[in-house]
């Protein structure tokens, strides 16, 4: 967990909680009847606190008898999934399979007070709530199953089970609607985001169209108050794309009630209040689900998440962020240590790698203990394929609390790094202000990865995130050969992904260019750097327009004027100094740079603009 605000509006809640209050000198003046009477009464209180209310995680060894089967998957994943499915490649198999309900039966009939929390169909087990003493016991004697864990110990039985909370929905049509600002320009006015979005070049991708349209994410958090009310989601609730709620923590309560931490989180990625607060993907269709039990850290939160995971593929999510981390619990039995951030030890992490073999792409935050003890990342994000998110200042400078990698088992972590030190958020009030943590740099590169992978639909997700790691500022690579490689235990990883860049290596792969400038593949001047791997004889600039991923040439080609030097890798190293000069009165301009290299046409995508706030 990485937010304190969760704690400190929890705390309230036991206000409201039944108190049974000792009586002494009431029985000391009660007639015998009443005096029996009270006694039973106080034996029944006690027995029930007696009870010992847990939620355990049962793994099952099969799915034998499942009424569900592989050639009927729309009986479990919707039109969407299945179609993201098919656009990819990616097969329907026995993993896919909801657990067997019989199962699940057998299970809760062993206590009558027993109830189903969640169920997970990649890992193939259940969290079962139970006021049974010997519930472990008397489940692992059940033939099909193969493990019980203890997860959460209530301080108190939980009250009787009320109907499940329902999202209402939106009530209209799709739509994607823009003040007037966009529509004169192509370009968002994003108040005090403008240096935030920057730091990434994420707003050059806006500029060509890509906002966030069409595509599906799903947040997974501890709560988001007033995302239903507050003006920054106006936009988002009007254009009907607040696509679901659901609480898979207390799932008879509205997730859109208490608690800040999403709220926050949703307002770096789906904010638009031009002027004040634009987020990294303005226009995507948003789906957000509490999985967070706040209050607490116990392993059961890591099962919530797990099927908030499987829930967000079963609607066909393409993105899902995720600003959660677990490190250390409450139960002191069976510690994690650093030793266990493999990716193959924490279910939640286990089960992020295999949603990425399902096409899902996972963002998460890397934690906020680089300046703590435990100083390394947590789960899941040691994951497997996935993203893990440091946090750095709108200088580029790595935030001190953010989490260090590498994983245990060597991987480089964090995967890209994005403002989260100094982030304008929204509070659940509507208050724009600052915020700290990777929980708010998780989710701004989530909509950046978002709008990426709108322009790019028929990459993969691996392709996606391998782009966003060769486009990272410390990972620097002429056609595969590296030239710079991340240090492991610096805390940027891979570094700051410039997301013009990784539009490049998407568009045209990973060739003999790079190009930088203070500002990495935009510019505010006449003049940027450039490394190729083999020498250039002539480079030419041609002016051109980006709309929804078509690239038409607007204007003439000019030869620009350049000296070269060669490195001691051998590599050819050039000062590009004769852009043409951007007019006042023009905001933007893209151009395409054509680089002669051997008779080859080698070319890359760079944006020339004024500096903010002129």
């Amino acid at each position: 967990m990485h937010n304190r605000d969760i704690f400190i509006i929890t705390a309230q809640r036991y206000k409201n909680q039944r108190i049974f209050i000792p009586l002494p000198k009431i029985f000391m003046t009660m007639r015998k009847g009443i005096f029996l009477l009270s006694i039973i009464t106080l034996i029944f209180t006690v027995s029930v606190f007696a009870q010992s209310p847990a939620k355990y995680w049962v793994a099952f060894t099969d799915k034998k008898g499942t009424p569900y089967s592989i050639d009927k998957p729309e009986a479990f994943l919707s039109p969407r999934a299945l179609e993201q499915r098919k656009a990819h490649g990616i097969a329907i198999d026995e993993r896919d399979l909801p657990v067997n309900p019989d199962y699940v039966r057998q299970v809760l009939a062993l206590d009558t007070a027993a109830r189903c929390f969640t169920t997970s169909k990649w890992l193939n087990g259940m969290t079962v709530y139970s006021l049974r003493e010997d519930m472990k016991e008397a489940v692992e004697r059940l033939p099909f199953v193969d493990s019980v864990q203890r997860t959460d110990v209530p301080k108190e039985p939980l009250p009787p089970i009320e109907p499940t909370y329902v999202f209402p929905g939106s009530g209209g049509p799709l739509m994607h609607t823009y003040q007037a600002d966009i529509q004169k320009n192509n370009d968002f006015d994003y108040g005090k985001a403008a240096l935030q979005v920057r730091v990434n070049n994420v707003h050059w991708l806006h500029r060509m169209g890509f906002r966030g349209e069409g595509m599906q994410m799903m947040v997974l958090d501890g709560g988001f108050q007033n995302i239903d009310t507050i003006s920054c989601f106006n936009r988002l609730r009007d254009d009907h794309r607040l696509l679901g709620a659901r609480n898979f923590v207390q799932p008879e309560k509205d997730p859109m009630r208490k608690f800040s931490h999403g709220t926050m989180v949703l307002s770096c990625i789906a904010s638009y209040l031009p002027g004040l607060l634009v987020g990294t993907a303005p226009m995507v269709q948003v789906y957000v689900a509490q999985t967070e039990e706040s209050g607490s850290e116990d392993r059961v939160e890591e099962d919530n998440w797990v099927a908030g995971l499987e829930y967000a593929d079963s609607l066909g999510c393409q993105v899902l962020n995720s600003s959660l981390g677990y490190t250390t619990f409450d139960d002191t039995v069976n510690q994690r240590t650093y030793a266990d951030l493999t990716g193959e030890v924490s279910r939640a992490s286990i089960a992020a790698t295999i949603a990425a073999s399902k096409g899902l792409l996972i963002c998460n935050s890397a934690g906020n203990e680089g300046g703590k003890k435990w100083k390394y990342i947590g789960a899941p994000a040691d994951a497997k394929d996935i993203l893990t998110v440091g946090a750095v200042n709108v200088q580029g400078k790595r935030a001190y609390f953010s989490s260090f990698g590498p994983t245990a088992d060597g991987r480089i972590k964090p995967d890209a790094c994005a403002v989260g030190r100094n982030t304008y958020i929204s509070t659940p009030v509507g208050i724009i202000t600052l915020a700290d943590g990777t929980s708010f740099s998780s989710p701004m590169l989530s909509g950046m990865v978002t709008c990426l992978w709108q322009a790019f639909p028929k990459k993969s997700n691996y392709e996606i995130m391998e782009a966003v790691r060769k486009a990272g500022s410390h990972n620097y690579s002429l056609n595969g050969k590296s030239s710079t490689v991340p240090d492991p235990n610096d805390g940027y990883g891979y570094g700051i992904t410039d997301f013009l860049r990784a539009y490049n290596i998407l568009l045209y792969g990973e060739n003999d260019v790079y190009m930088v400038s203070e500002s990495g593949y935009s510019t505010y001047d006449c003049h940027m750097y450039a490394t190729t791997d083999k020498k250039a004889t002539i480079i030419t600039a041609i002016p051109v327009t980006i709309e929804n991923g078509k690239i038409e040439e607007s204007g003439k080609a000019k030869k620009l004027k350049y000296e070269c030097f060669e490195t001691r890798d051998g590599q050819f190293a050039y000062n590009l100094t004769s852009l043409p000069k951007l007019p006042k009165n023009k905001p933007y301009q893209f151009y395409r740079i054509d680089f002669d290299i051997e008779g080859k046409i080698v070319s890359q995508i760079i944006g020339q603009e004024h500096p903010v706030g002129k």
